[in-house]
């Protein structure tokens, strides 16, 4: 498996807290325009993971898992932090 696929992963969940945050604590954005700095954001993270060598190296399947694991876990715990 390539470290690409969970910096995929990393990308969304960042990006999903960050446009949260903004949205609770910075800016009151309508959803429209959440969705829409939500794409850009992302389009502009996975080019330039698409373009660096770095993320092309290969790991293990238990690593994979135990990264993919890591992520969702912060993202729930990123998600209960904002709204509280």
């Amino acid at each position: 498996m390539e470290l690409k696929r969970v910096a995929y992963g990393v990308i969304m969940a960042a990006t999903l807290i960050f446009v949260r945050f903004i949205d609770i604590h910075v800016y009151n954005m309508s959803t429209f325009l959440s969705i829409i700095i939500l794409i850009l954001i992302m389009v502009v993270s996975y080019k330039f993971v698409d373009r660096s060598p770095f993320f092309d190296r290969q790991i293990t399947r238990n690593t994979y898992y135990v990264l993919n694991t890591l992520i969702i876990s912060l993202l729930i715990l990123a998600f209960y932090v904002i709204e509280s």
